[in-house]
């Protein structure tokens, strides 16, 4: 917040040599003995984790683990949206490409986030999740329905944090961090968008999926590595009903966190599918 502390995350923390950096020292062997001081100290649950705390080699292996599926069912209703990934989430029942939105710190508009006026164009009207993943949580990205989707489209930029630390002045962090935007024609909710938002110290997104190749409820998508990030689902006008729980705190500007696989709302009654 102090002139030189804006001064130096310009010039350093945004730069994305930053975080490469900071993520090849996370896949040094030694950086493995940070890990359970992190798992203790975040409280971080290990449930259903395919390695045990000893099996990681370095940190970016254990912040990068993956999970036994049944430590994520996946609910059983195909006619709901599940939630990507775990994290907090606020919901947005009608969404205006002009209007700003303000997640925490950080403000946005459609265009800015999505970088393409026809695109942000089509889900005018629409709906938006933001799911912000914390430090502590599982780091994959998960399809919410079964569909088929299109190649993800890099939009290279900055690194800001995606938490609350800049008290005094909104982080362009939407509009300027580098994300990754995939459309995604799913089977119950239509046309959609799937961003993944990186943030300070995310060395990159990698996708792991084939575009055009149709994919199941709650398939692996993407993974983080490693750092904070966020996931933004984007719908068209009157695809999702949110569920109402979720509805209800996002008005009040509190976010809820959800698990990957858990409900974000259903596709309304007497939509073909």
């Amino acid at each position: 917040n102090t002139r030189s502390g804006r001064l130096a995350s310009e010039v350093l923390v945004r730069s994305p040599h930053f975080s490469r950096l900071y993520g090849w020292l996370q896949n040094r062997r030694w950086s493995r003995r940070r890990i359970r001081p992190f798992v203790e100290g975040m409280d971080v649950d290990m449930t259903g984790s395919v390695k045990s705390l000893d099996e990681f080699e370095t940190f970016a292996d254990f912040f990068t683990r993956r999970l036994h599926p049944w430590a994520r069912p996946i609910d059983g209703d195909e006619r709901v949206c599940l939630c990507p990934a775990d994290g907090r989430v606020l919901v947005y029942p009608v969404v205006d490409r002009r209007a700003r939105y303000r997640i925490k710190r950080a403000g946005f508009q459609l265009d800015g986030l999505l970088r393409d006026e026809a695109l942000a164009g089509s889900f005018h009207g629409g709906s938006m999740a933001v799911v912000r993943l914390g430090l502590a949580d599982y780091h994959h990205v998960h399809f919410p329905d079964s569909g088929v989707p299109s190649p993800a489209r890099a939009i290279p930029g900055a690194y800001h944090a995606g938490g609350p630390y800049a008290r005094r002045h909104l982080v362009p962090f939407y509009s300027e961090n580098h994300r990754m935007v995939t459309p995604f024609v799913s089977d119950h909710f239509g046309a959609m968008a799937i961003v993944e938002v990186g943030a300070l110290t995310v060395g990159s997104i990698r996708q792991a999926y084939s575009p055009d190749t149709p994919v199941g409820r709650g398939e692996h998508k993407a993974g983080f590595e490693p750092g904070g990030s966020t996931v933004v689902l984007l719908f068209r006008p009157g695809a999702i009903e949110w569920d109402d729980d979720l509805v209800a705190r996002s008005r009040q500007e509190l976010e809820v966190h959800v698990r990957m696989g858990d409900s974000l709302g259903r596709a309304p009654e007497g939509r073909a599918p």
